[in-house]
């Protein structure tokens, strides 16, 4: 009676799983493909990194090429060193055809989210050879004491730092400026 009622047991599941036109390795192994497309998402990349600020922006101010008033995807009207969090990113500059604008990557070195929202010539040069560079905004939105914030700019290059494109959310952040107006604050982890 057992076995009769077992294989009665296994029909039955044959009979639902067919009626629903699903086939459950099917399902599992689609679920698996979306999950690995989320994770390769997010790609690693060694990069030059550099950072600019209002002295050495061109024209020296806090003017973009990509503001969010003029329909770009991205968060801000001016250069803005945020808190570095995910929702909350600094302003970068970089070649649109090597990152497009409004991407997020995470700077591993400074633990800090960036948005991609300028241009940078020396970073267009670069990547017409295939560099990978990005120049990441520091300070205030108005003038900065030399060489303070230049010194500041040097402390954070870094010829190849690993930069996480299209990062994660909940990666860790230390949220302490890069430049605070008058001294350099920056964090280097690694």
């Amino acid at each position: 009676l057992s076995s009769s009622s077992a294989a009665s047991d296994v029909y039955k599941r044959q009979v639902s799983t067919q009626s629903t036109g699903i086939d459950m390795k099917k399902c599992l192994y689609l679920i698996f493909l979306v999950l690995l497309a989320g994770l390769c998402n997010s790609q690693k990349i060694n990069m030059y990194t550099t950072s600019y600020g209002w002295n050495d922006n061109s024209p020296p101010s806090d003017q973009i090429a990509y503001p969010k008033s003029d329909g770009w995807p991205t968060i801000h009207n001016v250069a803005t060193e945020g808190s570095g969090t995910y929702d909350d990113p600094i302003t970068f500059a970089t070649d649109k055809s090597e990152i497009p604008v409004g991407t997020r990557v995470y700077v591993y070195h400074l633990r800090k989210y960036f948005i991609m929202e300028d241009d940078c010539v020396e970073c267009d040069q670069d990547w017409k050879n295939n560099k990978y560079h990005i120049d990441m905004w520091m300070g205030p939105n108005h003038s900065s004491p030399e060489p303070a914030l230049n010194n500041c700019e040097d402390k954070v290059t870094r010829d190849s730092a690993a930069v996480y494109v299209r990062p994660p959310t909940d990666l860790p952040v230390e949220r302490t400026p890069l430049f605070n107006g008058t001294h350099c604050t920056a964090i280097i982890f690694g």
